[in-house]
């Protein structure tokens, strides 16, 4: 098992020794099991998956399917073909927004969506209502509260029987708050579509047994090859897939399902399958519960040690120690834009996210950090020495 608080099995990060990296949320670097894994991939045989009857392209198609077989183990889908490779989580969602939405809104409806969501996931259902607004189709928002969690309350006087789809976010890419979909007035006949981005990896998903339908993964949020995500359709939604028969690799030594026909046009990306596939595995070897239990722990300590910053106010929940933590959180600086803390910081080889945060509007008071598995409790002490810097500085 990879060891909590290492960096030795990351070669970006021992290449930078005095670097505390975190911005985990924004990407992952890759360790060596899966620089190891993509590099022989690279290294052997040149074939398109599929596309051929030769031993080479048979292979190929082999190893993408074990792959799929991994990543859905991984998310706790009931099938394989329940998951599809595709270019990144943006493109998954895109993906299921066109070539699913329609089907389930040709009729009319209502797409509950979180207007304080990333734009990523926002935008394609904001798209989507748009162009079907001559058929009755309406996006209808609901809140989140100044902690990032969703107002139930406000979800629930959202919601009505016309509601047919609603848009959720797993863990928020700014406050790192949970979303529990039991706890919302989700009308029963709503099909739920969950943007996993940055869950997966940081807590087990059991997607089979949620009550989301339909769901994104970013592959590089999770230790894998930039580029690379997987879009999670259950079998029940399939026939609402639209597929272009014409560009899809058609043939009984290519078909998996309807929803892979549909997502995976064109050439099939086998190495950025096969590295999610490791990635999947790297993460597995560390044990989610045991990454719970130490991003838990190095979130407690950035709090206790902030409470003693002046002027430092968290943008989330409060940490509690007895409950699993994302390992995501953010904060301000009373006084300084979230830019120039992240300068100051950075000047110290500190690693943070400041900026629009990909969600509507600015929020230029906002400094997010992210910890993960390379952590340990140095980073989060340097963190909060360039903190004590920031405070000084007027």
């Amino acid at each position: 098992m990879p060891d909590l608080g290492s960096r030795r099995l990351f070669p970006a990060l021992t290449a930078e020794p005095e670097l505390s990296y975190l911005d985990a949320a924004s990407g992952t670097p890759c360790p060596e099991p899966v620089i190891a894994r993509l590099s022989a991939e690279l290294r052997g045989p040149a074939a398109n998956p599929g596309r051929g009857g030769h031993p080479w392209a048979r292979d190929a198609l082999r190893r993408v399917e074990e792959s799929r077989a991994a990543v859905a183990g991984f998310l706790g889908a009931a099938y394989p073909d329940e998951v599809a490779f595709t270019r990144g989580a943006t493109g998954a969602m895109a993906f299921i927004a066109d070539r699913w939405g329609p089907s389930v809104l040709a009729n009319g409806g209502e797409i509950l969506y979180c207007p304080g969501d990333h734009l990523s996931t926002v935008r394609p259902w904001l798209r989507l209502a748009e162009r079907m607004r001559d058929q009755g189709v309406r996006a209808v928002p609901y809140r989140r509260d100044r902690l990032g969690r969703i107002d139930p309350d406000d979800f629930a006087r959202a919601a009505s029987d016309r509601t047919a789809v609603v848009v959720a976010t797993d863990v928020h890419n700014l406050h790192g708050t949970w979303t529990d979909l039991d706890a919302l007035a989700i009308p029963p006949s709503a099909t739920v579509c969950l943007d996993c981005s940055q869950s997966a990896g940081r807590r087990p998903l059991r997607l089979a047994d949620s009550r989301a339908e339909l769901a994104v993964v970013s592959g590089h949020k999770m230790f894998g090859p930039p580029g690379t995500g997987t879009a999670y359709v259950r079998r029940g939604q399939h026939h609402r897939i639209a597929v272009d028969r014409a560009a899809a690799r058609s043939g009984p030594a290519r078909h998996v399902s309807q929803l892979t026909d549909a997502a995976e046009e064109g050439s099939l990306d086998g190495v950025g399958a096969v590295g999610l596939a490791s990635a999947a595995a790297f993460i597995d070897a560390i044990g989610l519960d045991h990454l719970g239990d130490h991003l838990t722990r190095l979130v407690t300590r950035f709090a206790d040690g902030a409470a003693q910053l002046v002027g430092l106010t968290l943008l989330g929940p409060p940490v509690d120690n007895d409950r699993m933590h994302s390992g995501i959180l953010a904060f301000a600086l009373d006084g300084h834009v979230g830019a120039d803390v992240a300068f100051v910081l950075e000047r110290r080889g500190v690693y943070v996210r400041a900026g629009d945060h990909c969600l509507e509007g600015p929020r230029e008071d906002a400094v997010r950090v992210s910890f993960h598995v390379y952590n340990d409790e140095t980073d989060v002490d340097r963190l909060l020495q360039g903190l004590a810097a920031a405070a000084e500085r007027n």
